[in-house]
């Protein structure tokens, strides 16, 4: 769905109401210009090196005293600009293979600060120009070497897998020869000019994806497991289900992240672990194997603040979502911390280097999301067993150009059969990586176009590991390359529902890399890669202030009448609308509306057809409720007073498309 096909009309519904908005408006806007002069400044300059070089996505933090107020990046011309108050700062740059600076300045009005940095011969990040060149090469000549067999053929001689060689056609895998130039990029991260076949750049904005997130199509998802995927939960074992959700709010209705939930048996037994999310909410399984779960009573365990609370009976999913309320005052942790897990194998050649491309971009585009964030980059690079090495890490780090510089250095190369340690990198990722357990958020990329070897030690392995990353908190998103296998998408769906996370794939239609398989599912959207991930980072990191001021984020999306001004065209099987029998398909006009918005839990909805499902869904797609048979000019009400503040999609579909709106809850 392309939300920017809809129309936003704000309704008055009083003369009242109307003067009261002009009101508010006004006052709004003397105050702005009363108390401009205290928060209207800014610092700004640009970030070099000795040798006159910009110093692109370098670090600059600023603290009042102790405390980190802001923290930016500098653009791809070494520029920043934060705002600030009034009064004294501390400002630090860093940059990799640099040495930091740091300088005091008052703020009292738009401020002007350029620095150069000096080269940090001692760092494990120092280039020499010599040493860039010679990496460059390096590099190089092993991508040349890299395997370009085409996946197909390789599939063919892996053992064990079901369907893999023929789930869609290849197109002619690119050539290292034409997909590497010798000329060096600039830069400290050591990286390439890569080329396509048809001469384009491996830069960012390039690639193509599309997200499946099975929480917010809950039934397809049952649908799929019973019938189309259902014979690779035999062959994997492994099977999320008996699905239990939490709601953990103040009282306020605040969301409350971090909160540890226990999933116990009949026999009190603690069965599976997970934290409260952004949303406050958190997701659990009484089973990650392939076996029944008989046990008919389970209960959960809340705790916050070593206070614990206690749901007796809890509700599995299908039945509600257990809530739970605490005592506490808002309390907002700003720090993010991100992992990318990249499969480097040979079969990666074709688009590797462009993905590596898109993760600096998005990284970069992170940092703009909230100046407030606090974010850390790790990154773990793996190939198969027997290979010039298993695994590749590097720690997390606030340091930007450090992340990126290592991305950079990596190539594709070896990968002689199907399967790689993707078990290994995901062991490596999730328990020696120093995961910050008070993070607002913690977000695992893996992103692969191969599977993990299919056995028993291996399946054991992932249920252990998809526990592990649960009781973390870790959400892990798979991201599939070309050449992933039907089977390899229903394990890395279960893993991404395990883990709180959605399911990213890459598509055909940026014309880059070998064929992309197409996911088992209604319908997608497709969209550029680097917005999907920036759009995925942004929901996950999002919570509303202490305040109450509820950032919308630029969500294109209306908030109170929906009008789809261009009519949808369908078929006529699939909606319920009288037609005249000769024109099978029709355009649809569509008009909807709900009330009030911004609302504290009381909600109005107004279909203007018979609509036989509705849903409403939180910002993480998380479905929440579902009405059902709504009817043409009768208004129906919900309530959302059980959820936390925040932003709340409501949607429903005509055919294969959906309309969707927004809805701002907030507290009495």
């Amino acid at each position: 769905m392309n939300v920017s096909f809809f129309n936003v009309y704000n309704h008055t519904y009083s003369k009242i109401e109307t003067m009261k908005r002009f009101q508010f408006t006004l006052l709004a806007a003397v105050l702005l210009l009363s108390f401009s002069h205290l928060f209207g400044q800014s610092i700004s300059g640009n970030l070099n090196s000795s040798g006159a070089m910009n110093l692109s996505y370098a670090n600059v933090d600023i603290y009042k005293g102790d405390k980190l107020v802001a923290n930016v990046l500098t653009d791809l011309n070494g520029n920043y600009k934060v705002h600030l108050d009034t009064g004294l700062y501390r400002v630090e740059f860093q940059f990799a293979g640099f040495e930091k600076v740091v300088e005091e300045i008052r703020v009292s009005s738009d401020e002007e600060l350029t620095k150069s940095l000096t080269e940090d011969r001692e760092s494990d990040y120092y280039r020499s120009i010599e040493e860039r060149e010679k990496k460059s090469e390096e590099v190089t000549i092993a991508v040349k070497k890299a395997s370009m067999r085409r996946v197909d053929d390789v599939r063919s001689e892996s053992k064990g897998y079901t369907d893999i060689s023929t789930e869609f056609v290849m197109s002619e895998p690119l050539i290292a020869e034409d997909y590497i130039s010798s000329k060096a990029m600039d830069s400290f991260g050591g990286g390439l000019e890569v080329k396509n076949n048809e001469g384009e750049l491996a830069e960012a904005g390039k690639l193509t994806a599309g997200e499946i997130n099975d929480f917010s199509k809950w039934d397809l998802w049952n649908d799929l497991t019973e019938g189309e995927l259902n014979s690779y939960q035999s062959a994997w074992k492994i099977a999320p289900k008996n699905r239990f959700s939490v709601q953990v709010v103040n009282e306020n209705r605040q969301p409350i992240a971090n909160a540890q939930v226990s999933l116990l048996n009949s026999s009190s037994i603690v069965i599976y672990k997970a934290v409260t999310d952004n949303t406050g909410k958190a997701e659990l399984w009484s089973t990650l194997g392939f076996e029944d779960d008989f046990d008919a009573s389970h209960s959960l365990t809340v705790n916050y603040q070593r206070e614990e609370k206690t749901i007796r009976r809890a509700k599995s999913f299908q039945k509600g979502i257990n809530n739970v309320t605490f005592k506490v005052d808002c309390d907002l942790n700003y720090d993010v911390d991100i992992s990318f897990v990249v499969d480097a194998t040979g079969s990666m050649s074709d688009e590797l280097n462009f993905l590596k491309a898109e993760l600096n971009e998005v990284m970069f585009k992170s940092k703009q999301i909230d100046q407030r964030l606090n974010f850390r980059f790790a990154n773990v690079f793996y190939r198969d067993h027997g290979e010039e090495y298993l695994t590749k890490k590097q720690a997390f780090s606030r340091v930007l150009s450090e992340s990126i510089t290592f991305i950079s250095d990596q190539y594709p190369a070896g990968g002689g059969d199907f399967p790689e340690a993707v078990d290994v990198a995901l062991d490596e990722a999730i328990n020696q990586l120093d995961w910050n357990p008070e993070a607002r958020a913690r977000i695992l990329f893996l992103i692969l176009d191969a599977p993990p070897r299919n056995n028993e030690e291996v399946q054991n392995k992932l249920k252990k590991l998809m526990k592990e990353a649960a009781e973390k908190g870790i959400r892990i998103i798979p991201l599939v390359a070309s050449g992933i296998s039907k089977d390899a998408e229903y394990l890395l769906r279960s893993i991404a529902l395990a883990t709180n996370g959605t399911y990213a794939f890459l598509t055909d239609h940026s014309g880059i890399g070998n064929g992309h398989l197409a996911p088992s599912t209604d319908e997608y959207e497709v969209e550029l890669l680097s917005e999907l991930l920036i759009r995925l980072i942004t929901n996950y990191t999002y919570q509303p202030d202490c305040e109450e001021e509820i950032p919308t984020f630029d969500l294109d999306l209306p908030d109170s009448l929906v009008v789809y001004d261009t009519p949808i065209l369908v078929d006529s099987t699939e909606v319920k609308d009288t037609i005249d029998p000769q024109f099978p398909d029709r355009e649809i006009q569509v008009s909807w509306k709900y009330w009030p918005n911004p609302t504290n839990g009381i909600v109005n909805i107004e279909v203007d057809r018979d609509v036989p499902e509705l849903l409403i869904t939180d910002m993480n797609g998380k479905l929440l409720i579902r009405l059902e048979n709504l009817v043409k000019g009768r208004a129906v009400q919900t309530d959302l007073s059980q959820f936390s503040t925040g932003i709340y999609m409501i949607r429903y579909s005509i055919g294969k498309q959906w309309v969707s709106g927004k809805v701002i809850l907030v507290k009495n």
